[in-house]
């Protein structure tokens, strides 16, 4: 007989049956809501999505609408695929579908110069290699079929899809023409310029040259002390007026990038005793202090542009010379440890207790052409270009020039260049031996129309007891070389009727001792780039006016035959 199933035990299972699946289906109604809710937030999502994407879309079609630039896409077969509407414009072509699959090649033959299209075609192929790189061309292209091409800078570059592999190329043509033009009427206006400084270099170093000639001339005559005082005044206010020029001059080649450094290895020392000597017979005209601060550990022989070095200091000196009216100034020399073994720092300072410079105006300080403080500096004579130019020759030489001023009180420039070491072995042969010479058995043939030029030129070859022969024309002097063997010729670059260029061809042409002798330019024209003219047309070197002694005396060592130096 079967045992009764309890009734309460029944419905206590029950109940705990009924609370599992109560439990159950509100889990089961959380997941539904939760899922509805995501359900809508991925809805919303995908909306802004399509919204974004149709918005993208839109204004990447209106971009390649309105590019002004010609770009074209092509796949991996060459076959065109895209381009922007200002090439059918340009082109003449009434919409993309006449032209839809046209091939890269029947393109560049259509548009392009035989010679472009090899250039292109070469870089297509290029691009469907897997490394390929963008590439950059120049082209004239007629898209117009007008007759007027246009000057294109093309960049010419591989597509990529998302997995690197790649899938044609795109060309990009950025329409120089306008900039070019632009570019060609700027190198126009620079000649110009250049030109003009060329004739002005030439129009007033030509009187110069025969002012601080004669004022050099009358030195070794007697004269009265008044007349000393007179002569004096002129060769002082010559040598304002030859700074001036210079300054411009090289202003002018350091804008146009033809100011070039020539570093060699020269004594340090010798520079700044040169600098010394001259300075110290300044200062004391104003009342002034002069003193000069060597550190003892100075390099005896370095690598530089010693007269870029010169120059730089040489400003610096003018100015505290200039703008200081009381006190002194002092040179100040020290060495740094520089960034290799075989490098110094060499800082120079010039310390003035002149008229300072006000803290707003530092700014201003190295901007060419600007003197600062007018009112109280019109006395000062200047372009305002030396500070520009130093500033320049101290990035040129990787250099630095920093300025500490206090109004009323005076300033501090310093200069840091770094320097490679030498010894007295590096010296070239013309550092170490610098002494007296003549040259009295030397036959020099100086050309120059201008009589006063003759003279002063003559008077400084006499100074080393040569004798010269002298002509007035570029005719003349050929004629006078075929009759005379010359170990020297001092030619004049710019005379009427036949210039010093023309004379010089026609002499070496004569062949035998005139073919290789030495012909010096004797130019006013130190504007950049006169040397390699110079050279390119048959002269050896040149000299500029106005001629001083020292920089004949280089000429001569240098050209003459060393058996005809003599030294003293």
């Amino acid at each position: 007989m079967e045992e009764a199933e309890d009734p309460a035990a029944e419905l206590k299972q029950a109940r705990i049956t009924i609370r599992k699946l109560e439990r159950e289906l509100k889990l089961a109604n959380s997941a539904i809501e939760r899922n509805k809710v995501a359900n809508a937030a991925k809805d919303n999502l995908s909306k802004i999505i399509a919204e974004k994407k149709s918005e993208l879309e839109t204004y990447m079609n209106l971009l390649l609408k309105n590019c002004p630039d010609i770009i074209l896409i092509f796949d991996q077969d060459g076959k065109l695929i895209y381009c922007t509407e200002i090439f059918l414009k340009i082109a003449g072509i009434a919409g993309f579908g006449m032209i839809a699959g046209i091939h890269y090649h029947d393109m560049l033959v259509k548009y392009t110069s035989p010679e472009f299209m090899v250039k292109a075609e070469s870089i297509h192929v290029k691009q469907l290699e897997k490394d390929g790189e963008a590439e950059i061309l120049q082209g004239s292209i007629d898209f117009g079929g007008q007759g007027n091409p246009r000057d294109y800078t093309i960049q010419v570059s591989p597509m990529r899809d998302e997995q690197d592999h790649t899938i044609g190329s795109m060309v990009v043509f950025y329409d120089a023409t306008d900039l070019l033009i632009a570019k060609r009427e700027a190198e126009n206006a620079n000649k110009a310029k250049s030109d003009f400084l060329a004739t002005v270099s030439h129009e007033i170093r030509t009187p110069m040259n025969a002012i601080m000639g004669i004022s050099t001339m009358m030195t070794a005559t007697s004269l009265t002390a008044e007349q000393r005082g007179f002569l004096k005044n002129i060769q002082n206010s010559s040598g304002v007026l030859l700074t001036l020029i210079n300054d411009i001059l090289d202003f002018s080649k350091i804008e146009a990038g033809k100011l070039e450094l020539v570093p060699e290895y020269f004594s340090l020392p010798g520079l700044f005793n040169h600098l010394e000597e001259m300075f110290c017979l300044l200062f004391p005209e104003k009342d002034l202090s002069f003193k000069c601060i060597y550190s003892e550990d100075l390099p005896e022989v370095v690598f530089g542009d010693e007269k870029r070095i010169g120059q730089i200091i040489t400003n610096l000196l003018n100015n505290a010379l200039k703008y200081t009216r009381e006190g002194g100034v002092i040179l100040r020399v020290v060495r740094a440890p520089g960034k290799t073994d075989d490098e110094d720092l060499i800082r120079i300072s010039v310390e003035d207790t002149g008229i300072g410079i006000k803290e707003d105006a530092i700014s201003r300080l190295f901007t060419a052409f600007e003197q600062l403080d007018l009112v109280r500096n019109k006395q000062v004579q200047g372009t305002g270009l030396g500070l520009a130019i130093t500033k320049r020759l101290c990035a040129m030489m990787d250099g630095e020039i920093k300025v500490a001023s206090e109004y009323n009180r005076g300033s501090v420039f310093t200069i840091t260049l770094p320097l490679k070491r030498g010894s007295h072995g590096d010296l070239s042969q013309e550092e170490i031996l610098v002494i007296p010479f003549t040259a009295p058995n030397a036959r020099a043939l100086l050309v120059d129309d201008i009589e006063i030029n003759l003279d002063v030129a003559s008077f400084l070859l006499n100074s080393f007891e040569i004798n010269p022969d002298t002509a007035k024309s570029g005719a003349e002097s050929i004629e006078k070389a075929r009759e005379q063997k010359y170990d020297l010729i001092l030619m004049d670059h710019m005379m009427p009727e036949m210039d010093g260029v023309e004379a010089v061809r026609i002499i070496r042409s004569l062949g035998g001792n005139n073919a290789a002798i030495p012909i010096i330019a004797l130019t006013a024209n130190a504007v950049s780039g006169a040397k390699d003219m110079f050279l390119a047309n048959g002269f050896n070197d040149f000299i500029s006016k106005p001629m001083d002694q020292k920089a004949l005396a280089e000429i001569l060592l240098r050209w003459l035959p060393e058996d005809l130096i003599v030294k003293n």
